[in-house]
């Protein structure tokens, strides 16, 4: 079928279809239906088959589905849950009614969700806090729960292939050794009652041996700026912004350093004035003084003045402005009175005026620096073409300032450490640049903290705080529970104080184990310190050194407090590394006490009964010993147990009581004899010497023998102390076991004579008098303990 065939028939189809109905004619191109048809497709192929679906099935129930979705989308739930804002009542009084009818409405709305709200919230906390009460219960129930069994974890031996006598490697280097040999020396110089040292002078001479230039320079300063004649007697924080001292010697020790700086690079020279005029000869040449003013033959006035002051020579640059001519003999004259410590206000006057009219805009930089040094104009310039380094820039500053400017000295403060900070200095590549400056604006907290952040600096600043605390210099935190580094709102800005102890515990934890001695000596100048609780922080470091650090055994317990006097000879008794540190303040006998209080607080009542007898504290230490014995002395001994290694001790605190070397309460007195007697007499139970457990049960007048004894027997009981009271049911159920088995061997034994059966019946008599003493107990027994009893009495019977 050709083209021409195939538009005769569509035209025949339109004349049909204009015949058939009365439809408006659309007339369409070919390329009208190509784009038709591209539109029907994209739509079909966006929208998808289910869409599609949906369309021809709801369309079949008669459902619009486009003009559904168009509904759908008018609707908009965002004024929904908007919050309801009151309308304004118009003056109509229909209109105002309605509308206060409405606003009720919308506050009883309100007021709904927000209590809706609120019990959601409470609800909610309430659950979270039930569910997480519950888990603690579960969480405890798994523990142990306590009870009368005591649970004894024996120490077995171990083999070992080390030396018994050989001694820990020590965690201190080369570098630290020597640290800890210099506090050691400076403490024993204190409680031997000699003058105090300067510490820090004396680090900087052991600095000299470490080959470091830095370390060297680090401690040279701060031995350079703490060189104050009078001590500090009040807070050395908020002091140290009013002596001017700190400022006079940091910038007396950036001169130094600026004139050693000079000689290198123009020595030779035999004085002041020559090494200044050399030194600009040097940095100077003819096209470098282009813009500067004034000269003095031939050369530069103002570099001359400005280094001449910079390197400490104040006469220097007299000497060259007296040579400059007259009309500078006034600002050479205000150098001099500066320098007498006197003040011309005339002269100072004339020259900021001077410097405000002509000098503030002079292309000589060096004369414009000198200026605002002695006049202290514009104190926010840089002097950027002067000052090339950070030390020429604190000079300039701290040059400025006036003795007590306590507000000058603090924005410079704060212009370092807040402003500029250790991302300016890249204090990371940098640290000593960063410390040296700290230091040098007063700022000793700060600056110690930054280097103890760095394992490579720590030792250095641990023993910086050590001896500007033992000079009063350093800004302690108000309290040792603070962070190592803390602000007081009432302290200048932007000031800082360290927690020394916080520091020094960080850094003596990591040997203080191996090296006990440099240990307690570091702890040692903590002294002054408080805890929270009131107690010396020294007393509180050693105590935990001694509790958490594992030094519970004789030996090592021996080497902090030295033995008991009782077990060696009184003219052989020497101390224990605590022993050197006695004081009228503490001594040996208050740290046993301070670690017993601990070690009882926690649990362990054998080392606190130990070092309680050494603090001369005999009742807390009978108390404890009873305490221990209670629950073990009906146990039988076994080689290595607790109880084996309390049957000692409580001789040695018997041949105490014997001898009258000790003095102790009554009570404690008679409940730690009965305890002893009832060791001794579990001994012969569990050894099977019946008689001998018997006769020493007798002697305790515990148990009776007949019935007309258990009124007297249940009398004593019930004047017993806690701890012996818990022993009671063990020797009623071991007294009736005696009596068991002395029953059996009668029996066994075959006599019937009248002798055997008054002992039979003697024992018969004992088995119910323990039985109606078990009964008329003032507390009820363990329900073992009753049935083993009834068991025993029904035999017998």
């Amino acid at each position: 079928m050709d083209l021409h065939t195939l538009l005769q028939r569509a035209q025949n189809l339109t004349n049909e279809a204009k015949a058939d109905c009365e439809l408006p004619p659309v007339e369409r191109t070919l390329q009208q239906v190509l784009q038709a048809t591209n539109e029907l497709h994209a739509r079909v192929t966006q929208t998808g088959g289910k869409e599609i679906q949906a369309h021809i099935l709801l369309g079949s129930k008669g459902v619009d589905l486009p003009k559904l979705n168009q509904k759908l989308e008018a609707l908009s739930a965002r004024k929904t849950f908007e919050p309801l804002d009151v309308v304004k009542a118009d003056t109509d009084v229909c209109t105002f009614l309605k509308t206060e009818r409405e606003n009720a409405i919308l506050s009883v709305i309100e007021d709904t969700n927000k209590n809706i709200s609120d019990s959601v919230s409470k609800q909610k906390w309430a659950t979270m806090n039930s569910v997480w009460n519950e888990e603690k219960t579960r969480l405890l129930d798994a523990l142990v729960a306590p009870s009368q069994n005591f649970i004894d974890l024996q120490r077995l031996p171990e083999p070992t292939i080390l030396n018994q006598h050989c001694q820990p490697r020590s965690y201190l280097d080369g570098m630290e050794l020597l640290y800890a040999q210099e506090i050691r020396q400076y403490n024993e110089l204190l409680l031997k009652g000699s003058n105090r040292p300067n510490l820090v002078q004396k680090f900087a001479q052991l600095s000299s041996s470490f080959r470091d230039p830095q370390l060297t320079d680090m401690w040279t300063l701060l031995a350079c700026v703490t060189q104050v004649t009078e001590p500090l007697n009040c807070d050395p924080v908020k002091t140290r912004q009013q002596r001017p001292e700190f400022v006079a010697h940091a910038k007396s020790y950036l001169e130094r350093r600026y004139k050693l700086y000079m000689s290198s690079q123009a020595g030779g020279c035999s004085s002041s004035s020559q090494l200044v005029l050399a030194y600009v000869c040097h940095r100077f040449s003819p096209q470098q003084t282009i813009g500067l003013v004034d000269t003095v033959g031939g050369k530069p006035l103002w570099p001359l003045v400005y280094y001449g002051l910079r390197c400490g020579s104040t006469a220097t640059a007299v000497t060259f402005l007296r040579e400059a001519g007259a009309s500078h003999d006034d600002f050479a004259q205000l150098i001099e009175d500066r320098n007498a410590g006197e003040s011309n206000s005339r002269i100072e006057s004339q020259l900021r005026l001077q410097y405000a009219n002509k000098i503030r805009n002079s292309t000589d930089a060096y004369k414009k620096a000198v200026y605002c040094i002695l006049l202290g104009c514009d104190v926010n310039e840089v002097h950027g073409e002067v000052a090339k380094t950070i030390d020429d820039f604190l000079w300039i500053r701290l040059s400025m300032l006036r003795p007590g400017d306590a507000v000058g000295y603090g924005q410079l403060q704060t212009l370092i450490l807040d402003k500029y900070g250790e991302k300016y200095f890249n204090a990371s590549q940098q640290p000593y640049l960063y410390f040296q400056t700290l230091a040098l604006t007063g700022q000793f907290e700060a600056s110690i903290e930054f280097m103890a952040r760095r394992d490579s600096t720590r030792v250095h600043a641990v023993h910086m705080a050590i001896a500007l605390h033992e000079l009063g210099m350093l800004g302690g935190a108000r309290s040792v529970s603070q962070p190592l580094l803390s602000i007081d709102i009432v302290d200048p800005q932007p000031l800082r104080r360290l927690n020394l102890s916080r520091l020094i515990r960080h850094y003596v934890q990591r040997f203080e184990r191996t090296d006990t001695t440099e240990a307690l000596h570091y702890y040692y100048t903590l002294r002054c310190l408080r805890d929270p609780k009131g107690r010396n922080m020294f007393l509180t470091c050693v105590c935990d050194l001694v509790v958490d650090s594992g030094v519970l055994d004789t030996s090592r317990f021996d080497l902090i407090f030295g033995p008991r006097q009782a077990e060696v000879d009184q003219d052989e008794v020497t101390g224990g590394l605590f022993h050197q540190f006695d004081c009228p303040e503490f001594d040996t006998r208050t740290m046993a006490g301070v670690v017993a209080e601990e070690l009882a607080s926690r649990g362990n009542f054998e080392m606190a009964v130990r070092l309680y007898e050494m603090a001369g504290r005999y009742n807390l230490a009978l108390k404890h010993l009873s305490i221990l014995l209670a629950q073990v002395v009906q146990l039988p001994t076994v080689e290595g147990s607790l109880r084996a290694r309390l049957e000692p001790e409580a001789e040695r605190f018997s041949r105490l009581l014997a001898s009258d070397s000790i003095e102790v309460e009554p009570k404690m007195r008679c409940s730690f004899v009965l305890l002893k007697d009832l060791l001794i007499f579990f001994n012969y139970f569990h050894e099977g010497i019946l008689d001998a457990a018997l006769e020493q049960l007798q002697r305790t007048r515990l148990m009776p023998s007949t019935s007309d004894d258990v009124e007297l027997c249940l009398a004593n009981v019930k004047r017993l102390s806690g701890e012996v009271i818990k022993v009671v049911p063990d020797v009623i159920v071991a007294a009736m076991e005696i009596t068991h088995k002395q029953y059996k061997k009668l029996k066994a034994d075959g006599n019937v004579g009248a002798l055997e059966q008054r002992e039979v019946q003697s024992l018969r008599e004992r088995a119910k008098a323990l039985s109606n003493m078990a009964a008329t107990m003032p507390y009820r027994l363990p329900y073992d303990t009753n049935r083993r009893l009834m068991q025993l009495e029904l035999v017998m019977h």
